[in-house]
């Protein structure tokens, strides 16, 4: 594949309803989606009419017939990342993160649903360079010059990027053995230099942590040890003897 021109999206405009030109001029230039080539997703969108996902790639456009949900988790198990139900689970016992729509994440970047996780559209808060309210829902330009329209308010997006960018801090916080215990959850993401990049840095739940080190780490290894456990059968409770 040739090099992507990074301006080819801009302009564009995107929304799940309604199959348009914009859409056809983004499948046009679409590939197959590659689960094994490895890099930040800025979006993952459900495409009109049942034709599959559009998954943005070091924002290089690809379609994969998968939902949303089935391609993320995919993705992620095939490069040995977080398990998403192991995610909701521990999401579901640390107040500070969401239990409904529930980020995933990874070293690099995280991900959000903006409906519920099976059929919704997925965004990097890190890839959104500006957002506003339009007809009652929200307007999103994402790095690539791409706008994505969503059905939810603009606060509802915020508290949702505030807890995507959360979970990620938490997690590189956790799991990285490079990386002090101490600090503020923002000096664990690099904010981009963009308008919703700054609108991030000025929320208070950003500010401070909300659990201790290592919580979220204990909590995600104490599901992943109950699934292997269920997972056994009376066979293997034998080999063990």
């Amino acid at each position: 594949m040739n090099a992507w021109p990074k301006n080819k999206l801009a302009g564009k405009y995107l929304n799940s309803k309604t199959f348009s030109e914009d859409w056809a001029y983004v499948l046009e230039n679409a590939s197959v989606f590659n689960y094994w080539r490895m890099g930040e997703i800025s979006l993952v969108h459900p495409i009109p009419n049942d034709l599959g996902t559009l998954v943005l790639l070091d924002d290089v456009p690809y379609q994969a017939k998968e939902g949303p949900l089935d391609l993320i988790e995919r993705f992620f198990k095939l490069h040995r990342l977080m398990d998403y139900q192991l995610m909701r689970r521990t999401c579901e016992s640390l107040p500070a993160l969401p239990s409904r729509k529930v980020p995933i994440v990874n070293t690099h970047f995280s991900l959000f649903p903006t409906e519920l996780p099976e059929d919704s559209v997925w965004l990097n808060p890190l890839a959104i360079t500006h957002s506003e309210e339009h007809k009652m829902n929200c307007l999103v330009e994402l790095t690539c010059g791409l706008s994505v329209e969503l059905p939810v308010h603009h606060k509802t997006l915020i508290r949702l990027s505030n807890k995507a960018v959360y979970a990620l801090a938490i997690y590189r916080r956790d799991y990285s053995a490079t990386l002090l215990t101490d600090g503020r959850p923002l000096e664990y993401v690099a904010l981009p230099a963009t308008p919703f990049g700054h609108l991030l840095s000025k929320q208070e739940f950003l500010q401070d942590w909300l659990s201790t080190p290592g919580e979220f780490f204990n909590h995600y290894k104490r599901q992943e040890y109950l699934q292997w456990y269920r997972s056994l059968s009376e066979s293997d409770f034998d080999s063990l003897d």
